[in-house]
Parts: structure tokens; sequence; C-alpha cells
């Protein structure tokens, strides 16, 4: 019979070693980040542009920038963009508005629920 010593001394043990791929990552994105920043932050983690190959002259010109998530911008307004990544079953938008300079800076994020299979 094991002693109860025994028996939480290795139970401590087995919960202090850290669980690698099981815990999920956090997002860091942070309201006004510059979405080249974001996009950078992004892919470290993981997330793949999942972005429109297809879009028009105008919305690449009103994002100012060559990212491959950008999924479409507005023509009017404000100038909000769409940034779309997928990371395994994953998916996540991140919404931009034109800042100061013409860049774009991240307004909201959300993460979809998992693509069915």
């Amino acid at each position: 019979m094991a002693r109860p010593v025994g028996v939480l001394v290795l139970l401590l043990t087995a919960l202090a070693i850290p669980m690698r791929g099981v815990q999920p990552q956090v997002l860091l994105l942070k309201p006004n980040q510059p979405i080249v920043a974001a996009d950078a932050q992004l892919r470290s983690q993981g997330w793949a542009p999942a972005g429109d190959a297809t879009l028009q002259a105008f919305e690449r010109e009103l994002a100012g920038n060559r990212l491959t998530s950008l999924s479409g911008c507005s023509g009017t307004g404000a100038g909000f963009c769409r940034y779309d990544y997928r990371r395994g079953g994953q998916r996540l938008e991140v919404i931009t508005v034109a800042g100061p300079d013409g860049n774009g800076l991240v307004l909201r994020w959300s993460e979809a629920p998992r693509l069915s299979r």
C-alpha cells in the first residue's frame, strides 16, 4: 500500500510539470495596435492569413498594406478593413480603422466557433 504522503508528492510533482500544447494561447491584441504589428504577432502564434485573394485594387489601397490576411475594406466612412486568420479549426476576424497616418489600427477582433470538419 502506498503511503499517503508519497502519493501526495507524486501528484503535486505531476501538476507542476507544464503541459505543452494543452493550454490555449491568449490573444495579445490591443486596440489601436497597428495591423502590421498585430499580423506579425498572430503569425508567431500560429495563425495563418486567410484573406481574400480576389480583392479590388481600391481595397488594397485603402488598407495601405500588402497583408495576405486582408479580406476587404469599406469604400466609405471610417475606412474599416477586415483581416481573417485561421489556426487549425479556429477562425479569427480582426477589424481595423484608418489611423491618422492612413495605416490600419486594430479596432476589435473576434474568434469564430470552430469550423466543422
